[in-house]
């Protein structure tokens, strides 16, 4: 996730406006007693029945020969860190039998209906509300949000419309969304259905479906190929004052900069951009960024920002959230892997998932030829401005494990902050160590093979990882830095390069300090 300050201070400036499974297999041990086997989930949504700004869901549930059975909504998502309770937006939540007859349901909290009889259950219907239209009602950062625009957009992060039950989370989906013909759907899913006013998508299991984002709009969308990955790039722009065609091509030097700098790092085929434009005039998104998938990312801009400074934002958080698919989509914690939708485990290791991702978002655009050195050194030292401001003596493990809860909470921009100078830091020591060798990219490439899309690590298990694929350094600055309270002295490892003042001085060390930058 990449939250936008910058942007808020401009538009405010400007306009006066404030802007804030896998299937289960065959060969799996008996199932408990809750429930049989279904086939999968069904779910199906109509765009062309919008009733007061809602739309309807009807769920096709499994078979259980449960007394009862609870439907869940999320309380919290991947990549946003926050408590947001979706189940806020749901209305009206009813159960049915086979025959009509109204089943009885009891409301437990925010995001949890328990429905008895639970055998006899064949579907499930309610209405969902979106997010956008009510933004100072809540705190959903909007590129997690949802907008119901009837006729002219439907921003669907699925986890804001379709829920799960716990005994049933590796159970395949069959999303099935029927729309107007004028309105197609942009997503990295695959359509099953050929016809332009019905889509069908398929998923193993839960947590893929609510990974994968859908954006119906007037079609406007360019697509291209970067060593062997598709792009799609979509634009909802409601005054049209933009374009997909004319975001591309920012988009596409952007995009390859990146594969060139991952070099064989690669964990998926297809990678889509969203893109959702907000009219401030109205009841519309304000929280600007970019929220990442391991597909896509979604990202909400303000549509007025003018046009040199959507292209210097959509680069930052995007090449941000891009980033993603090493971490956490490709590296990460068993609390990912197996992520608890309504009671949530964090890991500790925030400093790798966003920090590690928000410094490569910077470097390889000076590894790239994108930016100078000078803007390269300006940007961290802009970091440690506002890391000093943060509390600097909480251990990132610490602040990272309860990120949910205050005090720790209020520490979570850090991340963006402190933790890409961890990451700098890292990369620094490796090269010393290897005389600008290998550095954190490598570190990271190793790690991949170690772990990987399927294979979490555990969290007390990391730090002694990287130590073993690094050097004893790198295990002593974590222990002393990371899970420590010691503040980081930042000009020691930047003089490590010859770097003083953020300016080069010591021309001896010039080719180290290339290697770290252009290799």
């Amino acid at each position: 996730m990449r939250k936008l300050l910058t942007v808020f201070v401009s538009i405010l400036l400007l306009t006066g406006f404030s802007a804030e499974a896998q299937k289960k297999s065959k060969k799996a041990a008996t199932p408990k007693p809750v429930a049989s086997m279904p086939a999968n989930v069904k779910v199906d949504m109509d765009l062309n029945v919008v009733k007061d700004d809602k739309l309807m869901v009807t769920l096709t549930p499994p078979k259980t020969i449960s007394e009862s059975i609870t439907y869940c909504i999320p309380r919290t998502v991947p990549g946003t860190y926050s408590t947001d309770n979706y189940g806020k937006f749901v209305d009206d939540l009813k159960a049915f039998d086979s025959k009509g007859n109204e089943l009885s349901v009891v409301h437990e909290g925010d995001n949890f209906w328990k429905i008895n009889n639970a055998p006899q259950l064949a579907k499930i219907t309610y209405w969902v509300n979106d997010t956008f239209d009510v933004e100072y009602t809540h705190d959903i950062f909007s590129p997690a949000g949802t907008n119901i625009n009837e006729g002219n957009n439907f921003l669907l992060n699925t986890h804001g419309f379709v829920g799960y039950f716990k005994e049933f989370l590796n159970t395949p989906y069959t999303l099935t969304i029927a729309h107007p013909a004028t309105l197609w759907g942009a997503t990295s899913m695959t359509d099953a259905d050929k016809s332009d006013i019905k889509d069908v998508f398929k998923t193993s299991r839960y947590a893929e479906l609510v990974e994968n984002p859908i954006m119906y709009s007037k079609p406007d969308y360019t697509t291209f190929n970067i060593n062997g990955m598709d792009i799609l790039i979509s634009v909802y722009s409601p005054s049209g004052k933009y374009t997909a065609e004319m975001i591309t091509p920012d988009m596409k030097t952007m995009m390859t900069a990146q594969k060139n700098f991952l070099g064989n790092f690669n964990s998926t085929k297809k990678y889509t951009v969203l893109l959702y434009l907000s009219d401030l005039r109205k009841k519309d998104a304000k929280g600007f960024g970019a929220l990442e998938h391991p597909t896509a990312t979604t990202v909400v801009m303000p549509e007025l920002l003018p046009k040199k400074q959507m292209a210097e934002q959509m680069k930052d958080v995007v090449s941000h959230e891009f980033f993603h698919i090493v971490t956490p989509l490709t590296i990460h914690a068993r609390q990912i892997q197996d992520f608890d939708y309504n009671d949530p485990k964090m890991s500790e290791h925030l400093w790798m998932y966003e920090g590690v991702t928000e410094y490569f978002a910077n470097l390889f655009q000076i590894n790239q030829g994108l930016i100078t050195e000078k803007e390269f050194f300006g940007r961290m030292k802009e970091k440690v401005r506002n890391a000093s401001r943060m509390n600097d003596t909480m251990p990132f493990t610490e602040m990272s494990a309860n990120v949910l809860v205050k005090p720790y909470k209020d520490q979570y921009l850090n991340v963006y902050e402190k933790g890409a100078l961890i990451g700098m830091c890292i990369d620094i020591i490796i090269r010393e160590k290897s005389n600008g060798e290998r550095g954190i990219l490598d570190l990271m490439q190793r790690l991949s093979k170690e772990y990987g899309v399927n294979k979490a690590f555990d969290d007390s298990e990391l730090f002694a990882k990287i130590t073993a694929l690094t050097y004893p350094e790198v295990g002593d600055f974590l222990k002393t830095y990371v899970s420590g309270s010691k503040p980081i002295p930042y000009a020691d490892y930047f003089a490590k390069m010859g770097v003083v003042d953020y300016e080069f001085t010591d021309t001896a060390k010039t080719a180290l300090k290339d290697a770290w930058l252009k290799k």
